[in-house]
Parts: C-alpha cells; structure tokens; sequence
C-alpha cells in the first residue's frame, strides 16, 4: 500500500476508557495507518501518558466542536487520505483495508462502508449508503449512513469541498457528502469495511432536531420546493412531539 493513511480522532469529556477503545481499534488494524491524531476540545483535557505512544495528541478551545476539531486533525494530517473516528466509536479490524481497497479498485477518492450499532452490549446492522441512496435528495431528508466514522477521503478532495462546515451543529456529515458529489466526483461503498457506533442512553432527540435547521436552509435550492417543505414540517413535528413527552415526563 504506497499511500498513507492519517487517522483523526476529536474527543471532548469522554471516558478514557471509550476513548483507549477507539485508539484500540486503530493500532489492531489489518492495514496500519501512517498516524493517529487525537484532538482534544474538552474541558476534563486527556493526558498524553494516558494514550498509547504513537499517539498524536493536540488540543483545541474548549468545545470547539467535532467539524473544527476534524478540521485540524486534517490541516496537520500527513497522510494522503484521511479516516475519522469517534471517541466513542470503533472499527472492525479491516475497516481501513477493506475501503482502501475498494477505493483502488474502482479508481475513486471518496468511500463509506457500514455502520453497526452498538446496543445493550449486541451489534445490530444499522445503515449502509447504496448507489441509489448516495445522492442530494436523499441526504437532504435523511442519512442513509454516510457519517465520518465510516468514511476514507482522498485529502485533496477533502479540502477541495472545504472539509467539515464548521457551522453545522449536526448534519455536517451529510454535508461533506454533498459538497462532494457537487464536484461529479464518484463515491465508492466498501460494504465489508465496518464501523461501530455505541448507542447511548439518555439522549433526547429533541436536542438533535432544530440544528438540523441550519442544513436544511443551506441546502433548500439542492431539492424540489416540496421536499424542501416537507422536511422542515418533518423536523418541527419532531422536535415538538419530543418536547411534548419531556413536558409529560415531569
């Protein structure tokens, strides 16, 4: 494998111990990356003699955010292409081999594999992006699993699309997507290259809806005037059935 390959964490107030599973996951895999980078935007700041010693550990602003924190993992990134993963995520042994290799094959700078989720101590199947799903109306209303944890981007392109927005609270994901088939770039699907995201408890979806907003305003002339429509009364509802059962619940 001539190219290399930079891997950026962004991690903020997690347990060391979710954080040390990701690095884990990193250091365990079939095709060994060039670096890991962790960026700390936390205020509870992880220390270096708590990480293993080929990691890179920088810090940021309190809370900067994942995009910023992504960001400049990618500005200071050596590698040719770049890999992003959560703090409280993880990767099958052969999540980076496996969309390398899919990239090389079809001649592509753009790759996301699966998504599983973590639930209760199980692993269920949770999203895959396919050729009829890897496209702007889709990802305007919903993400058929094109997250930064199950992405592998050539690094020219990255920047080429101006990396994660830093402005978006949430979607930004699915931004990134966007903004590279924008370009008539082509995105592979490396279905055997597998990530994991914990499922936590506790967290409201009412939190995650009106930030989705600020998208769905950036991207209304991508989509037909009714999509567009009909996404915002999607989210409002949403947000305020969520709210309605938080009320309830005291």
């Amino acid at each position: 494998m001539e190219n290399t390959i930079s891997v950026i964490i962004p991690t903020c107030n997690r347990p060391i111990n979710f954080l040390n599973q990701a690095i884990n996951s990193v250091l365990e895999q079939s095709l060994v990356p060039h670096e890991i980078i962790v960026v700390d935007n936390g205020t509870d700041l992880v220390r270096e003699d708590e990480l293993p010693d080929r990691v890179k550990l920088y810090r940021l602003a309190p809370y900067a955010g994942p995009s910023r924190a992504r960001n400049f993992g990618a500005a200071i990134a050596v590698g040719d292409y770049l890999a992003f993963l959560d703090d409280d995520d993880f990767w099958d042994c052969d999540f980076l081999k496996e969309s390398y290799s899919t990239l090389m094959a079809d001649g592509t700078a753009c790759a996301y594999g699966r998504i599983d989720a973590l639930r209760g101590g199980k692993r269920v199947k949770f999203k895959e992006p396919s050729k009829a799903t890897l496209n702007v109306a889709t990802l305007f209303e919903r993400n058929p699993g094109t997250g930064g944890i199950n992405l592998l981007i050539q690094k020219e392109l990255f920047w080429k699309v101006g990396g994660f927005q830093n402005d978006l609270i949430t979607s930004e994901d699915k931004a990134l997507a966007i903004e590279v088939l924008k370009t008539g770039e082509k995105i592979s699907i490396a279905s055997k290259a597998i990530a994991v995201a914990r499922q936590h408890e506790g967290t409201h979806i009412s939190s995650r809806q009106l930030p989705r907003l600020r998208f769905v305003f950036r991207y209304r002339s991508e989509v037909k005037f009714f999509t567009f429509i009909r996404t915002v009364i999607r989210i409002l509802r949403l947000h305020l059935r969520s709210r309605l059962k938080l009320i309830n619940a005291k």
